[in-house]
């Protein structure tokens, strides 16, 4: 049988692929490797008790649909709120995080789809399923630099998300993609673990992370960071990276597939004078090839993400 190979962009523009290719895009973010300067400024985590940060996420792809039927476009907004509730003796400080706002919307051929968790009477669409995080909150235990010390509520907030799912299939998505696990590797791909030491203009280090997802196994991230500049307190670091599977990925998936060409870029900006992560954009390139029904079809993803400090 002959191989037909098609080519399009973002196959994983939908709600489930949207939060997997948000944690890969956090990838390029501050890591926990020492940097090669030992003088300079100490990056760290100033937290106060009785304080919020509102951080607003945001994903945008766009397709490119096969056989000439045209494109189509996905924009996603996530509005989190940290909410400092104590800081201990060592610099340890539990925040709750509370998902605020899940705004999305979809157009293409067939039309536009729009949905905000902030409407109450939904759109009627499919797309309504992916504001049920909305509303919803678990705590973290940060240390001064950053690191994940403590984590709990997960399986609470993980149950009441299920409970608005009507869908088993999605439940079950959903339970491995709001795992702890899943969870822990996000904050350690995030941007806020801190380098041990201080650093300086041209201080440089590597990283490794590994994303677990659904249904395939896992990705192995390796990323350089490099201080770029540092303005005052506002200390820029540009990012770069390579993605691949992990040896862990599944023999059998669903769907057969592989991975070619993966690469990451991204830049972070943190206020080391007030110890806060202001913003990260970053941009991930996948190339996948799948195997459905005899055919062969290439998939060149390009998702872009940015992170912002929207109030504090």
């Amino acid at each position: 049988m002959s191989m037909q190979s098609t080519r399009r962009r973002n196959p994983l523009a939908g709600p489930a692929g949207t939060a997997l290719l948000c944690a890969a895009l956090a990838l390029p973010g501050i890591a926990a490797a020492a940097p090669a300067a030992a003088q300079g400024v100490e990056l760290r985590w100033k937290l106060e008790a009785g304080t919020d940060l509102v951080y607003r996420v945001s994903v945008e792809s766009e397709s490119e649909l096969p056989q000439g039927m045209g494109t189509s476009t996905m924009h996603q907004d996530v509005t989190h709120r940290w909410s400092v509730v104590g800081v201990d003796g060592d610099g340890n400080a539990t925040v709750r995080v509370t998902t605020e706002r899940v705004r999305m919307s979809m157009a293409g051929p067939m039309g536009t789809m729009s949905v905000d968790s902030a409407d109450p009477t939904g759109s009627g669409s499919p797309l309504d399923a992916v504001t049920v995080m909305a509303g919803t909150s678990y705590s973290v235990v940060l240390g001064p630099r950053g690191t994940l010390v403590g984590m709990s509520g997960v399986e609470e907030m993980r149950e009441a998300v299920r409970a608005r799912i009507p869908d088993p299939s999605a439940r079950t998505l959903l339970d491995q993609m709001l795992s702890e696990e899943a969870l822990r590797s996000q904050w350690a791909q995030g941007g806020y673990e801190l380098p041990t030491e201080a650093v300086a203009v041209g201080s440089t280090w590597e990283s490794t992370f590994v994303t677990p997802l659904p249904t395939i196994g896992s990705l192995s991230a390796a990323t350089s960071s490099v201080v770029e500049s540092m303005d005052g307190d506002i200390v820029v670091i540009a990012n770069s990276g390579t993605i691949s599977l992990s040896d862990d990925a599944v023999a059998s998936p669903p769907i057969p597939m592989s991975l070619g060409d993966a690469t990451m870029t991204g830049t972070t900006r943190f206020d080391a004078g007030r110890g806060r992560l202001l913003g990260t954009e970053g941009a991930i390139a996948l190339q996948i090839t799948m195997t459905m029904g005899g055919r062969e079809a290439v998939l060149d993803t390009v998702t872009r993400l940015t992170a912002e400090l929207v109030e504090e």
